[in-house]
């Protein structure tokens, strides 16, 4: 038996012990090994060296810990239905917390709404502007145009603010792509996006896992693979929770039922019912997302939330002007005019 299929048995066991590794080993190949336990991330299992290769297996079947244990990414299953992307200015404790109210409420799309627009402040918005989207390597070519969508998000123009994102968040994932996997520039394929966001996640893992040459799902499933990238790495965790957005919200198909937020039928104009200021939130933590993996790559990036100083501070003074002095009067006038969902503010 070849190590690849060595590591089949042993990953399709429900649970393993040294002496268990050792004796599956032994009586597949003939060969004794000298089997330590080891914990990566949080998770239990065995080191062991075949044949010149080195394998981690864990300790239970991957489908245990998938049943057993809280990820981002179920969090982030929870989050669907309202469209939310996780997001890292908040503790995924609170956020959980948050998550579960929004959900059991009588309505969960408008207390999400509510939600996302208590929570998401002008000094949030421009601490992402100074310290991520200018910074990136993926999305600094665009700063102006993101600037220029959170100005007219708090001048109340939502349309704007929201179509001009997209096509940030596309090239943005294309740079990203480009710049990890080598992904060509022209990329504008959903599909093509997705494979490459699940590229993104392997990559990562073969970083964290470099001197492993051997561990479950490597090689023969890549379910299993990415479930136990999920469980061993944080930041594996994150993305794979990324990739779900993406593909569930942003990126579904355009015939499924929905609340307007949605990629093709934004662009298209096929429904009209996309112009909610939190759906500009929504998209606006999406793009988050982008400058979280490039700062897994780049030095000049922190994948910590820093808060905002007093350079932000100033920025999100600026934005609150503009909602006080023209934003909120703007919504008032088209409230009175009929244009539109506005209504009038008090």
């Amino acid at each position: 038996m070849d190590n690849l299929e060595v590591l089949r048995s042993l990953c399709r066991k429900d649970s393993l012990s040294v002496e268990s590794v050792k004796a599956i080993v032994k009586k597949n190949t003939n060969i004794d090994i000298e089997v330590i336990g080891k914990t990566i991330g949080s998770k239990q299992g065995f080191d062991f060296t075949l044949r010149n290769e080195r394998f981690f297996v864990t300790e239970r079947k991957i489908a245990y810990y998938n049943k057993k244990y809280g990820t981002t990414l179920k969090l982030q299953e929870r989050m669907l239905n309202v469209s939310i992307p996780i997001f890292f200015y908040i503790g995924e404790g609170t956020l959980d917390k948050e998550i579960h109210t929004i959900n059991n409420s009588e309505n969960p799309l408008e207390s999400s709404n509510e939600w996302l627009s208590k929570n998401f402040s002008p000094e949030i918005a421009a601490t992402y502007l100074n310290k991520y989207f200018s910074k990136s390597s993926c999305l600094a070519e665009y700063k102006d145009i993101i600037f220029e969508a959170v100005e007219a998000y708090y001048l109340s123009m939502p349309h704007i603010a929201i179509m001009s994102l997209l096509p940030v968040f596309e090239a943005g994932l294309r740079n990203l792509q480009h710049k990890i996997n080598g992904s060509g520039l022209s990329n504008v394929s959903s599909e093509n996006f997705e494979k490459g966001i699940n590229s993104i996640l392997f990559n990562w893992g073969e970083k964290v896992l470099s001197e492993y040459n051997h561990y479950p799902g490597k090689g023969y499933d890549g379910q299993v693979l990415s479930d136990f990238l999920i469980h061993v790495n944080p930041q594996c965790d994150v993305i794979s929770s990324f990739k779900l957005f993406f593909s569930k919200v942003l990126y579904k198909p355009s015939d499924e039922e929905g609340n307007g937020f949605n990629r093709h039928m934004i662009i298209h104009l096929l429904r009209n019912d996309f112009n909610s200021p939190p759906n500009f939130v929504r998209l606006f933590l999406a793009i988050t997302h982008i400058t979280f993996i490039d700062g897994l790559y780049s030095d000049g990036l922190s994948i910590f939330w820093p808060g905002p100083d007093s350079d932000d501070h100033a920025l999100g003074r600026y934005f609150r002007t503009l909602e006080l002095k023209v934003g909120i009067p703007r919504k008032n006038l088209l409230a009175n005019l009929g244009y539109g969902s506005a209504h009038v503010v008090a």
